[in-house]
């Protein structure tokens, strides 16, 4: 018993040791690179919101400022399950609001709405604000430069709304980015209505649900009129090497500026590896800030997919430029777990 006990307080005392280095100092995250895409430098140096309708018709949106725009391109960021309030999302629309995007938020799961009318939610949010942006003679919208992006049940919605956009007078995609998806009740459509123009990139996490990393398997595969070097799959890595623990789940695209979840964040690794590991913990401390998953897999890849619209090049660029699948440095100089990047996932 003894030896036993001896034996449990040495693996205590090793686990506190290799969460810092030999100062005794924490091991942190890389902070938000300066330039290219994903960078802090941008073009504008705020946004403007306004909204309409009520409840399940209800849609944000938010627009460039300081300087406005005449004309911008929109993205449609489409909501996972339960986060309804753009404040989940807040620090990804600043970014791409400061980066010279319209962000249209269609709040489609409403107050009592059902599943099956979630996607008709979306489509007239989509009708009736191409309408007003244009009625209000402010910013207006490029047709030929909209992104669809949707993470958990709002990614299977945006491969839904890219599929069936002909069939509804919606713009076509010009990019489709396909984050986490959760289909739970949700239908999904054929998707060779897709348009073999769009590029698509579809991320997963390593910790995510298994049924759900199934599903982004088959949104990558079924969207088969794409062509595969215009599409590509990425899986992002968690690291607990150091804090705070990058965790690629369901709720890493979550990019709160205000926590909606109070937490005290605790300092030693092997806490928050526990607490990560517990499910009815996990979306509380994880939605607590804004950390590299952000800035390296969510607006860095974005940036890159919308800049290969304006080059006209292919996704072959994610798996050709070790730079895109780079996710900085630990204080210590360890580098994060890369992003794997495939066109046959």
């Amino acid at each position: 018993m003894r030896l036993f006990t001896a034996t449990l307080v040495a693996l205590l005392l090793l686990t506190a040791s290799t969460q810092t280095n030999a100062a005794g100092e924490l091991r942190y995250g890389p902070v938000q690179p300066t330039e290219g895409p994903g960078g802090t430098i941008y073009q504008h140096e705020s946004m403007t919101a306004w909204q309409r309708g009520i409840n399940h018709e209800r849609y944000q949106v938010f627009e460039p400022a300081g300087p406005a725009l005449e004309q911008a391109g929109l993205v449609i960021l489409l909501h996972d399950w339960l986060t309804e309030d753009p404040e989940y999302y807040m620090g990804l629309i600043r970014h791409l609001c400061r980066r010279g995007k319209v962000v249209l938020f269609p709040r489609f799961q409403g107050t009592g709405a059902l599943d099956k009318d979630y996607h008709s939610n979306i489509v007239r949010s989509i009708k009736d604000f191409l309408l007003q942006s244009f009625a209000r003679k402010g910013t207006q919208i490029d047709r030929n430069r909209v992104a669809l992006l949707g993470h958990g049940a709002g990614a299977v919605l945006a491969a839904n709304v890219a599929a069936s956009a002909d069939y509804f007078g919606l713009p076509a995609p010009a990019s489709l980015m396909i984050i986490t998806p959760h289909q739970r009740s949700l239908k999904l459509l054929d998707l060779t209505g897709i348009s073999r123009k769009t590029k698509m990139v579809v991320i997963s996490g390593d910790k995510a649900d298994p049924i759900n990393d199934q599903m982004a398997r088959e949104i990558y595969y079924a969207a088969n009129r794409i062509k595969s070097d215009n599409k590509i799959f990425i899986t992002v890595l968690s690291d607990y090497y150091g804090q705070p623990p990058l965790i690629a789940d369901e709720l890493a695209p979550l990019s709160p500026e205000r926590p909606l979840y109070e937490r005290l964040v605790v300092r030693r690794r092997h806490e928050f590896v526990n607490s990560f590991r517990a499910r009815s913990a996990a979306g509380t401390l994880r939605t607590h800030h804004i950390d590299a998953f952000d800035w390296f897999a969510m607006f860095r890849v974005f940036d890159a997919l919308e800049q290969t619209l304006i080059g006209q090049t292919s996704l072959n660029i994610f798996k050709n430029t070790p730079e895109l699948r780079f996710m900085g440095y630990w204080s210590d100089g360890r580098k994060l777990k890369g992003l794997i990047v495939t066109d046959r996932p």
